[in-house]
């Protein structure tokens, strides 16, 4: 009778053991993660940025993990610029915790040190990234109808579907590879020289190369890409796919900025029907007469040949030249 009865008291031992000890290692989990938070707030403060959360409230338990991070604002060090928002959630794989997904719950707001302001929204904004020993093996952002506002600036940059990742690339050291995917996006207000193509672009995809990536964590005051771009910091384009207006068209290229600030490099695109490209570069408002009547001249020949073409765009010395005609003027980009 003893034996029988230890019979059914064994199971429901075992039961309320590895109940406890779920109980431990889920905890033990969140306190590692919650460690973890205000270990990068403490690194982050000593380095000269300034890092506030007002509060963290845990979720999930037994099954999920989220962390909900409430008041969350950061100033960079260097750069002059902050982010902020009024909440964000940390999700946590409980069975691998170096598997960390941010969601965040409310507008984010940034800042610029020239005092200017992007709010930006989403129905779903999700950030995701996974260590290996310490080290970032895969990071990523998903957005879905996301907003980008500047309410001094007219319009408001919309896209339905977002998703970028990047991880370090395995054929070079110290370089990074970046996949990038935006779909029906809607301009803010026309793109210069560009004019005639509209605000609508029904697809940009992108696979780009960061060359000398580590130096993009540092910046300097009002400068936050000069040590990267003092370094030879450049982008690679293996390829990429823009079909925006009447162009339609997968191609290549390279580019940085110079000393200036301006951009510096160029895009190889293969275009099929080249005609109504030219034209409608041509009657841009910004476009100078001589490249007006240049660029007319030219896509007449095609209209008569159908022949296609590989679309040579360049920016070098502060002036932008398609087909090696001097369109315009290049500004800083910031």
């Amino acid at each position: 009778m003893k034996i029988r009865g230890l019979w059914l008291i064994v199971p429901w031992a075992l039961f309320v053991l590895a109940a406890l000890g779920w109980v431990f290692y889920w905890n033990y989990v969140a306190n590692e993660v919650e460690r973890r938070v205000h270990g990068w707030a403490f690194e982050q403060n000593a380095d000269g940025a300034t890092v506030e959360i007002d509060r963290i409230v845990r979720h999930g338990f037994p099954v999920l993990m989220r962390l909900e991070l409430q008041g969350v604002r950061y100033a960079a060090a260097r750069g002059g610029w902050r982010v902020e928002t009024d909440r964000a959630d940390v999700n946590v794989d409980v069975l691998n915790p170096q598997h960390v997904i941010v969601e965040a719950k409310a507008p984010i707001a940034v800042s610029r040190a020239n005092g200017s302001t992007t709010n930006i929204s989403a129905d779903a904004l999700i950030a995701s990234m996974r260590s290996d020993n310490g080290r970032l093996a895969v990071a990523g952002i998903e957005a879905d109808n996301l907003v980008l506002d500047d309410p001094a600036e007219e319009g408001v940059l919309h896209a339905t579907k977002v998703v970028a990742n990047v991880r370090p690339d395995p054929r070079a050291s110290g370089e990074y590879q970046l996949a990038f995917d935006a779909q029906t996006l809607t301009l803010p207000r026309p793109v210069r020289s560009f004019e005639a193509f509209g605000l609508n672009v029904a697809r940009l995809r992108a696979a780009i190369v960061i060359q000398d990536a580590a130096l993009l964590a540092q910046s300097s005051p009002g400068d936050p890409l000069g040590p990267w771009r003092e370094g030879g910091g450049r982008l690679r384009f293996d390829a990429i796919e823009l079909n925006w207006g009447p162009l339609e068209t997968t191609g290549t290229g390279e580019g940085g900025l110079d000393t200036q600030r301006r951009l510096d490099g160029r895009l190889v695109l293969p275009i099929d029907r080249p005609a109504p490209v030219l034209t409608a570069i041509s009657n841009g408002p910004n476009v100078d007469d001589n490249a007006r009547r240049a660029l007319g001249l030219l896509a007449a020949s095609y209209v008569v040949s159908g022949d296609d073409i590989t679309l040579d765009i360049g920016a070098h010395d502060g002036v932008l030249r398609i087909e090696g005609l001097s369109v315009r003027t290049l500004p800083a980009v910031y």
